[in-house]
């Protein structure tokens, strides 16, 4: 796969469809493979995917620090500028989410229109999870736990609880992909720090783009009143709450998540 110079690291990424450019960009350790097929297709029909590895993950540079919100975003930026392209819509989901509000206040010209997805502002101005729930997503695998059983209990965080029971092939599948190139240890650190030092919630109104937040009712990771609390504070921002949905939503609904996804772009000029 092609990698272009960002600035500071180098990007792996991909293009696919045809059509206005669409920038996605996933979460904590999460390379591009987890936008899984079923979302994909019907977003390819109407845009051009940006599909990229954020730094630490896939194919791209894992530097040993330089990890922050704020180099994440200007990564983003970097990748549209390296393609040519004057500015492209931007949808991010979770940590990925974090990244687009900053892409969105430090590169506005670079932000057609903007999707956030299961995500918050930053951890004093929101909503938290569970205890026991945050604790899943900081368990990594020891001389006790392996990889695979880490990944059964973080389900608990990421999935409604009729799909885990329904849908173990696509988990597994993703499971399965993800360790094909894990994320190293000092890059999930990186990306967990990055989480905990963000902080945004006194910069929503600065966003100018127009602005779709959306996330599953059921997430116990990032609770959905996190999304109704940056709608608010985004100057006309639209909210679209999935039910039985959970924290990867565009994997348990992925229609509903390209179907909002392609009207909501599909609006602006």
């Amino acid at each position: 796969m092609p990698k272009l110079n960002a600035g500071a690291v180098s990007i792996d990424y991909e293009l696919r469809g045809e059509g206005a450019p669409l920038l996605m960009i996933n979460g904590f350790r999460r390379s591009r493979v987890v936008w899984l097929e079923g979302v994909l297709k019907p977003l390819a029909k109407r845009f051009q995917l940006i599909l990229m590895d954020n730094r630490g993950t896939g194919n791209s540079d894992k530097p040993q620090d330089g990890y922050s919100i704020e180099a994440f975003a200007d990564d983003c930026a970097g990748v549209i500028a390296a393609l040519g392209l004057p500015r492209a819509h931007v949808f991010g989901v979770s940590m990925g989410g974090m990244i687009a509000q900053r892409v969105a206040t430090r590169h506005p010209q670079k932000v057609h229109g903007l999707a956030l997805g299961c995500t918050n502002c930053g951890r004093r101005g929101s909503i938290l999870s569970e205890k026991r729930i945050g604790e899943l997503l900081r368990l990594v695998p020891n001389d006790t736990v392996d990889a695979r059983e880490v990944a059964r209990r973080q389900e608990e965080a990421y999935y409604m609880p009729g799909f885990r029971e329904s849908q173990r092939i696509v988990i597994d599948g993703l499971y399965d992909l993800v360790n094909q190139n894990p994320t190293p240890p000092h890059a999930v650190q990186g990306h967990l720090k990055a989480i905990d030092a963000f902080d945004a919630c006194g910069d929503l109104p600065r966003i100018k783009a127009p602005t779709l937040v959306i996330a599953g009712e059921g997430d116990p990771l990032i609770p959905a009143e996190n999304s109704r609390l940056i709608a608010s504070r985004i100057p006309g921002a639209q909210l679209v709450l999935l039910p039985d949905a959970s924290h990867f939503f565009w994997i348990e609904k992925p229609r509903e998540t390209a179907d909002a996804l392609i009207r909501f772009f599909g609006r602006l000029a």
